[in-house]
């Protein structure tokens, strides 16, 4: 899994950058600032140094609680783009390793969305995962053990596309 890239974002209680410090995987650990552009800048000179086949990303969203949604599009300007990896099958590997999970209607509008977009739109199979804030996790360590077991059990979610 040395090929694979774990990418959060920056912030003193920010659970993205958190669950990717602390998960246990075999994979190069990113921490994106949170700014659109350098962000995007950073990760896609990390895949090509990397030679990155899979890109997992990690954002909160203030509206869940104790759960990670899965991503499957990013939108610019109407344009939709897809992950190539079953988000169903993303779902229930989460879920086997101990959090709920759901596939999300979308990734938002601003800094998750615009670099899932530039991800996908690089063609770097990725996926986007979104965790609560601090406030809305009572179990971290629940969390971050769940993002680390799919991270592990990676190459047994098929690709769609």
């Amino acid at each position: 899994m040395k090929n694979v890239i774990l990418a959060g974002f920056d912030g003193k209680n920010n659970p993205a950058r958190m669950i990717t410090e602390k998960v246990k995987a075999d994979c190069t650990k990113l921490i994106l600032p949170n700014d659109k552009e350098k962000s995007a800048e950073l990760l896609l000179k990390t895949i090509k140094e990397k030679d990155a086949v899979c890109v997992v990303m990690l954002g909160q969203k203030p509206v869940i609680r104790q759960k990670i949604a899965v991503e499957p599009t990013a939108e610019r300007n109407g344009n939709i783009l897809h992950t190539p990896l079953d988000c169903t099958v993303t779902v229930q590997k989460i879920r086997e390793n101990g959090c709920k999970a759901y596939i999300s209607k979308g990734c938002g509008t601003s800094l998750c969305n615009h670099i899932y977009y530039e991800c996908l739109e690089n063609g770097t199979s990725c996926i986007f995962l979104h965790v609560p804030t601090c406030d809305n996790i009572t179990d971290m360590n629940a969390v971050t053990k769940a993002v680390g077991g799919f991270l592990n059990e990676l190459g047994s979610v098929p690709c769609v596309l």
